[in-house]
């Protein structure tokens, strides 16, 4: 898996976290929309099945089901403590 693919990944996701945290919750869900495919690549490439579900089940499917009920605070909480914490375990 490219190493560089992840690192750009979270520093749009650390932003996407600070503009949301700033009350941004439109722009952070539009900004979320394009970081997407990103993380579609990476869970692909993850080889441990194990660390694969962690990532869908702790951190992607919360963090949609977030996005659906427009709770900015929420996604930028799993983006910070799941999402971006998962990636660093990569």
């Amino acid at each position: 898996m490219e190493r560089n693919l992840i690192e750009e990944t979270k520093e749009q996701l650390l932003t996407i976290a600070d503009t949301l945290y700033q009350g941004g919750v439109s722009d952070g869900i539009a900004a979320m929309n394009a970081v997407i495919p990103n993380l579609a690549l990476i869970a692909d490439g993850i080889e441990d099945e194990t660390v694969q579900q962690k990532l869908i089940a702790d951190a992607l499917t919360p963090i949609l089901a977030a996005m659906e009920s427009e709770d900015g605070t929420l996604m930028a909480d799993l983006i910070t403590y799941e999402l971006v914490e998962l990636l660093d375990s990569l």
